[in-house]
């Protein structure tokens, strides 16, 4: 399935609704073939510019939903970020000393007073830059006597 940006489509959609207005193509399966789009796409432009005029094929830019975006503020954030890089999940009283999803929402929640989602603090760690990181070697899963040679 290829996909356009939305300006290729405003551009497709006045080319096919101009192209069926002319007279040009007198169905949607032509109109479709011609332009590479599908039977239901053609149809919907159609129906849309005689419903509400080009107006109605026009790009459309959707507004940013309210509420989305950081649930914690500067301040805040920045201090879950500074504590991350002085202490470790042991002076939390978690196991290990690698931050963990589970660990980092401990930790928001300590600092920020804030409750996140597992998924949500995986998002909070990639849009700071903390990415996944996996062991340099795999002794764990080696044998004794081959970690000894």
């Amino acid at each position: 399935m290829r996909r356009l940006s939305p300006a290729a489509q405003e551009y497709l959609r006045l080319r096919v609704v101009s192209a069926l207005e002319s007279g040009r193509l007198r169905t949607y399966g032509r109109a479709a073939e011609m332009f590479g789009a599908s039977e239901r796409s053609v149809g919907t432009s159609w129906r849309a510019g005689r419903a509400g005029g080009r107006q109605a094929l026009l790009a459309v830019v959707p507004e940013p939903r309210s509420g989305k975006g950081e649930s914690t503020s500067g301040s805040a954030r920045g201090a879950a970020l500074q504590a991350m890089r002085d202490h470790t999940p042991a002076d939390l009283g978690r196991s290990g000393v690698m931050w963990t999803r589970a660990s980092v929402r401990t930790l928001i929640r300590l600092v920020c007073g804030i409750s996140m989602t597992g998924r949500g603090v995986g998002k909070w760690l990639r849009r700071h830059g903390s990415t996944p990181q996996r062991p340099a070697c795999r002794s764990c899963r080696q044998k004794d006597d081959e970690a000894t040679r």
